[in-house]
């Protein structure tokens, strides 16, 4: 069985969740990113000049998996520079890599300057070969949606186990089928 790693950051829990949900369906390794600062000004100011940040996950950790799963939010239509620093790290290791956001984007904002499509591209353009898969999880797609963007990083919709629709299932059982499938390198 192909040894990957799922690697998280996530400031509202909505990445967090999603990453320990796959964990406990995929027999993975998990471990969070943490960033070196982590105030959300801080990780915006520098995420928006694309300028790299130290954090915890170093290439000897990933060393030993043969692909890594990553996981973590965008703000404001960018790919924030903790997810940035780690899969930088993983394209010069050439692990394949499967990517998800977790995001306020609706659906059908996904293809504008603010939404999660973006990133994805950006991603894909970065690692070519290597991104086995792309996903984006919005809290759009909860039970309890109420189309409200919050501002207040507490008051944002939270992806749950009690409002994990149907939509997000089935984005869920996608990105888990794609892990599955893809055929690791070397």
């Amino acid at each position: 069985m192909t040894k990957k790693l799922i690697l998280y950051y996530s400031k509202t829990g909505n990445s967090k969740f999603i990453a320990e949900k796959l964990s406990k369906e995929m027999p993975y390794d998990i471990d969070i990113i943490k960033p070196w600062f982590d105030s959300i000004g801080f990780l915006f100011l520098i995420s928006l000049l694309n300028i790299p940040i130290p954090v915890t996950i170093s290439k000897n950790k990933l060393r030993p998996y043969q692909e890594i799963i990553l996981i973590g939010p965008i703000w404001g239509g960018l790919l924030i520079s903790p997810l940035r620093s780690v899969l930088k790290k993983c394209l010069t290791l050439t692990k394949p890599v499967h990517f998800a956001v977790t995001c306020e984007s609706k659906e059908s904002d996904k293809d504008t300057k603010y939404g999660y499509n973006q990133v994805l591209i950006k991603v894909k353009q970065m690692g070519g070969d290597l991104v086995k898969s792309t996903t984006a999880f919005s809290t759009s797609l909860v039970s309890d949606y109420d189309g409200k963007i919050e501002i207040d990083i507490y008051k944002k919709s939270k992806i749950t186990s009690e409002n994990f629709s149907e939509a997000l299932k089935h984005k869920f059982d996608e990105f888990k089928n794609l892990i599955n499938t893809s055929t690791p390198m070397g």
